[in-house]
């Protein structure tokens, strides 16, 4: 519910902002010209900036930003049960369970702020947490003739990342869309991991593990990278709002095997983390 409620809000503030503003074509060429040469300011408001900050050309590029972010994020690849690395000779036969069987679809925010180098290239730097819910038990395959079930605890990381986004010329819509312009940006980020452990275990109903929860994968840092895409339209005049969409990996945490020693049929099934995720943001930008 809470996803579907994000997804709506994004779409309709998404809608709102290009209902506001799919006008004339003065409306266009002026949203053009300010975009491509960073003139931001126009009126008595260009020559206050051209007095005060010794702006000549009256060409004004507003460089700095705060930007801030939020959106679903749904698991498209890597697997959080590697059972295929379990050792079969200890009497395992397990699955290979992957990140969107384990987990609901997460929630991400972010806030940071970006650096205009030209009017149509900005470097950007955020702060961002995301959070995925369990989806419960699952399972996991047989030990021995037994079937094994469990649940993973929640998916949870916070970090930082610094990116490079390039937009392109203004468009003109049609229909309820208005002026947008299309940009893609690339990022680079450290993301810590919280742990991960097994959750009420059970072997053919019966508590697995002395009904303890059971140390999975450990946290730490990690690299991550993302490829994005999106469409940014204006909403006052100093403030933009955009959806955008991507990839983004995140490298595998390290296995915890202080519960998972050598001799434990579940041994090697902690041997992936990876995770490829698309996230679907509604970005907010206010420029100086």
């Amino acid at each position: 519910m809470r996803i579907l409620i994000l997804g709506v809000s994004a779409i309709a503030l998404s809608g709102c902002s290009w209902l506001g503003l799919g006008g004339s074509n003065n409306d266009y060429q002026s949203y053009k010209q300010r975009a491509n040469t960073g003139n931001y300011n126009y009126g008595q408001q260009a020559q206050k900036t051209k007095s005060s900050n010794n702006c000549h050309s009256g060409q004004c590029l507003s460089r700095w930003n705060v930007e801030a972010a939020v959106g679903p994020s749904f698991n498209v690849g890597g697997n959080a049960v590697t059972g295929s690395r379990a050792h079969t000779e200890l009497g395992s036969d397990l699955n290979n369970v992957n990140f969107s069987e384990a987990y609901q679809p997460g929630v991400r925010g972010e806030i940071g702020g970006s650096y205009a180098l030209q009017p149509n290239r900005k470097i950007t730097a955020n702060v961002f947490y995301e959070q995925a819910d369990s989806d419960g038990d699952f399972d996991w395959g047989t030990i021995g003739t037994q079937e094994l079930r469990g649940g993973l605890s929640d998916y949870e990381t916070y970090g930082a990342e610094i990116g490079l986004r390039q937009y392109f010329t203004p468009r003109r819509g049609g229909g309820i869309i208005g002026n947008f312009r299309p940009y893609v940006e690339g990022r680079l980020g450290a993301t810590h991991l919280n742990d991960i452990s097994i959750e009420g275990a059970t072997l053919d109903g019966t508590a697995f593990g002395a009904g303890e929860d059971i140390a999975f994968y450990e946290s730490g840092w990690v690299g991550s990278a993302a490829g994005l895409v999106g469409i940014e339209t204006p909403i006052a005049r100093h403030a933009t709002i955009a959806l955008e969409s991507g990839v983004r990996y995140t490298q595998a945490q390290g296995s915890d095997n202080s519960d998972i020693l050598g001799g434990s049929p579940l041994s090697g099934t902690n041997n992936g983390g990876s995770r490829t995720s698309i996230p679907v943001m509604l970005r907010g930008r206010y420029r100086f």
